[in-house]
């Protein structure tokens, strides 16, 4: 049987895609652009999540949506749980795709209530210990995958996708103009959520810091794309900012990021977003835990390729100040730069191939509709450890503070 025959013979399912957030963030958009190519070859797909910015791409990519209720992504509430068992019992999928932990956790504990098949997506770069066991996990690394494989029966590796015709080359003075800036000036881009996980937030508080206290020969324009939950620190960053050649734009969540990709002359980011800035042809600079940043360049590349375009601690490389500087004083070395990454993700990050990946995930047998209460139970239970664990320094803080203040 030819492998074209062999698709036509797939199943159409209906599919309920659940992103634990629609704020911009690769795993949220690696939903969407994956729920996407899934409807258009053929499947019935909803996307189901607590309301955001990236509610806009869902309707311009002609996707179905319910919301979820509000704080549906950060804890197992009553409601939430009950809003996601009348949706499984109203769309009656074949599948719900749950991507990274929340949905995952409140999936679990309704498929007793309200059985359902379930796969998992992680794409960040640890895979919490209370992510249901007895379903198929996809992980977005091959270091992962490796250590997640003693632990379950089904662990599938799948890079993250990118879309390389919806992210593709554009012509840098069209964005330039649209979005304001100066054809002369040296464009530095970050999109991806400002937040504490991976120290993704601080290492953009560094960049701002580090162009703020560098010598800069022209003027540069940091621009920066996306909110979370410590966006206060960098907007304190820039607020703070005196070198007379940066400038510092602070858009927001920003639905469609292509523009900002464009105009910039290089970009710095970690995992799918920095795949999405090769994809558009633009030299990266991988940002990292720790202080880590480092070029992707063909010498770097199997490390990225391992990590999954991430790092933790200092890299052995130039300063994020001699990085940009270096990129800035050698546009044709900057150019074959971005060049060689548009050619990476062409061949091995094509979403076409991470769709197919998929549909053979959703037609194993072990998908199974739930292994009973104990299979729940147990994963509720190891989510309400880890939730006391990361309470109890917490609720240690306000007690110590009330003694003193009774004191």
């Amino acid at each position: 049987m030819s492998a074209a025959s062999g698709e036509s013979q797939r199943p159409r399912l209906r599919i309920l895609v659940c992103p634990h957030e629609l704020i911009t963030g690769g795993s949220q958009l690696s939903a969407i652009d994956l729920a996407a190519r899934l409807r258009d070859r053929g499947h019935t797909v909803q996307i189901y999540a607590p309301r955001g910015p990236l509610e806009r791409r869902i309707a311009d990519l002609g996707l179905a949506y319910r919301a979820a209720p509000p704080g549906s992504a950060r804890s197992l509430r009553p409601r939430a749980l009950y809003r996601l068992a009348q949706e499984i019992h109203r769309f009656r999928p074949d599948i719900v795709h749950s991507y990274e932990a929340p949905p995952a956790v409140a999936s679990a504990a309704v498929r007793v209530a309200v059985p359902h098949r379930a796969v998992v997506t992680v794409l960040s770069m640890e895979v919490p210990d209370f992510i249901p066991r007895d379903v198929p996990l996809i992980v977005g690394t091959a270091k992962i995958a490796r250590g997640e494989a003693g632990r379950r029966s089904e662990v599938r590796l799948m890079e993250p996708p990118v879309d390389i015709d919806l992210d593709t080359p554009r012509p840098t003075v069209g964005a330039r103009v649209a979005l304001g800036i100066a054809p002369s000036a040296f464009v530095v881009s970050v999109v991806g959520r400002l937040s504490a996980e991976h120290d993704k937030a601080l290492g953009v508080v560094a960049a701002i810091e580090a162009l703020d206290g560098a010598d800069l020969s022209r003027p540069v324009v940091l621009i920066v794309a996306g909110g979370g939950d410590r966006a206060d620190a960098v907007h304190r960053a820039a607020a703070a900012v005196r070198n007379p050649r940066l400038t510092v734009r602070l858009e927001g969540d920003v639905a469609d990021p292509r523009q900002i990709y464009a105009a910039a002359d290089v970009v710095l980011g970690m995992g799918s977003a920095a795949l999405r800035a090769m994809a558009h042809a633009r030299p990266v600079i991988v940002q990292g835990a720790g202080g880590f940043w480092q070029t992707l360049t063909p010498e770097s590349l199997e490390t990225f390729l391992r990590d999954g375009f991430f790092g933790h601690g200092p890299s052995g490389a130039p300063s994020l100040e001699r990085q940009l500087a270096a990129l800035m004083a050698d546009p044709h070395r900057a150019a074959d730069l971005g060049r060689y990454g548009r050619a990476l993700v062409v061949e091995r990050f094509d979403i076409d191939a991470a769709t197919r990946m998929l549909e053979d995930v959703y037609a194993i047998e072990s998908v199974g509709p739930h292994r009973g209460l104990r299979a729940s139970a147990a994963t509720v239970l190891r989510y309400a450890r880890y939730r006391i664990v990361m309470t109890a320094p917490v609720v240690q803080r306000i007690h110590r503070r009330f003694r003193r203040n009774r004191g």
